[in-house]
């Protein structure tokens, strides 16, 4: 997964939200983005690069399917949130393309996002 490099004088302790972040929006799109586990691959991706807010959720469109992805974080986590999602994916996911552009609304945090994903698989094992 992806790590960002640190210098041994860097202390362990990292600001988790600095005003002035970046907030990103993904648009992932292909024959098969839904159902595929692509939200909690991608909560799993922000927990490795230390991404601190997140959320994704589909949208629904004729086709091809969509899946939205919203990031706030500085310059350095963002791109290396960028360049794993952009080279890996979930086995049974089908992307054609992924699109970045700059987003100005709020992103949840990654504890919200969790517990949505949460609700979400025990929604699927009962249902």
């Amino acid at each position: 997964m992806c790590r960002l490099k640190r210098s041994w004088k860097q202390t362990n302790s990292l600001p988790i939200h600095i005003k002035g972040d970046m907030k990103q929006q993904a648009k992932i799109t292909g024959p098969k983005v839904h159902d595929v586990g692509y939200r909690v691959f991608l909560m799993e991706a922000a927990m490795n690069c230390r991404v601190h807010r997140i959320s994704a959720y589909w949208w629904e469109e004729d086709s091809p399917q969509t899946l939205i992805c919203l990031v706030e974080e500085d310059e350095a986590r963002i791109t290396a949130f960028k360049k794993f999602i952009e080279s890996h994916k979930p086995v049974k996911a089908e992307v054609s393309d992924i699109a970045w552009e700059d987003y100005d609304g709020e992103v949840m945090h990654i504890s919200e996002f969790a517990q949505i994903c949460t609700c979400m698989v025990l929604q699927r094992l009962f249902v």
